[in-house]
């Protein structure tokens, strides 16, 4: 058996396959297989997939019923101790990152580390996971998916709830802290993550997704205080940035007066 199957989704995004492949096959750790589920892509995908089928314990490209489907699919054939999805443009931080994670052989039903955050026109940021989480942490956020190698046997009991859209994978982590399944923390940046994927815009489905989840796994008067807190802090958050942004305004506009000031003169 080998210690990890990393599965990778993808759909009409060859150019991302090509660098998560290449992040793959970099790795000084080698005690992995490779699985890419592909949705019935039409931009060459699937040529770059027959290219280097090899390469590949398993790999199909279909249409699915969204990516829960597609990561279902992966788990099923999946035979590794560990499960890690990176998905195409998703890619391992750095060459010795799975060798890194796997050096002291750490046994938990969720091993998860930390991440480089990437967004449009914004500085790349490392982000650190918590050292500790439970299952009262997950009511108001998750880990970041990239980042954490599930114990395959535990998915392929209990695989994603393909009726959520986009929290499907949260909703796994309040599961699995409910059962008192562990989690442990390593400190190494695991992947360079786009912060660009649907849960990030499409917020409306998200706070909806996440009520239900809210309400599902907790009791209702704990769902009603994680809800009610979380829409503070969104609130909160929305006023921030719009000062941030007029803040910059005012700072670009007083650099455009100097400029035209000392041109005057």
């Amino acid at each position: 058996m080998k210690k990890l199957s990393i599965i990778t989704i993808n759909f009409n995004n060859v150019k991302g396959l090509r660098e998560t492949h290449k992040s793959i096959a970099a790795q000084t750790f080698r005690d992995y297989e490779w699985l890419v589920i592909d949705g019935g892509s039409t931009d060459g995908s699937k040529d770059f997939i027959s290219e280097h089928r090899a390469e590949m314990t398993w790999s199909c490209s279909e249409q699915d019923g969204g990516i829960y489907n597609a990561m279902n699919k992966g788990i099923l054939h999946a035979e590794g101790e560990y499960l890690l999805f990176m998905n195409s443009g998703d890619t391992l931080f750095e060459s010795t990152t799975l060798e890194k994670v796997f050096r002291k052989t750490p046994e938990a039903d969720v091993i998860y580390g930390d991440w480089r955050e990437i967004q449009p026109f914004r500085l790349k940021k490392i982000c650190h996971s918590p050292k500790v989480v439970n299952y009262y942490y997950f009511a108001t956020r998750p880990l970041c998916h990239q980042t954490a190698f599930i114990r395959t046997s535990l998915l392929k009991q209990s695989p994603y709830d393909e009726t959520y859209h986009i929290c499907a994978d949260w909703a796994k982590w309040v599961e699995l802290s409910r059962d008192r399944r562990s989690f442990l923390y390593v400190p190494v940046t695991v992947c360079n993550y786009h912060r660009d994927g649907i849960s990030y815009h499409a917020k409306t489905q998200l706070q909806e997704e996440h009520k239900r989840l809210l309400s599902e796994f907790y009791e209702k008067e704990e769902a009603e205080v994680f809800s009610s807190l979380l829409e503070k802090v969104d609130k909160r958050l929305k006023v921030i940035r719009r000062l941030i942004w007029l803040a910059a305004f005012l700072l670009i506009a007083f650099i455009a007066l100097l400029c035209w000031t000392a041109f005057k003169t």
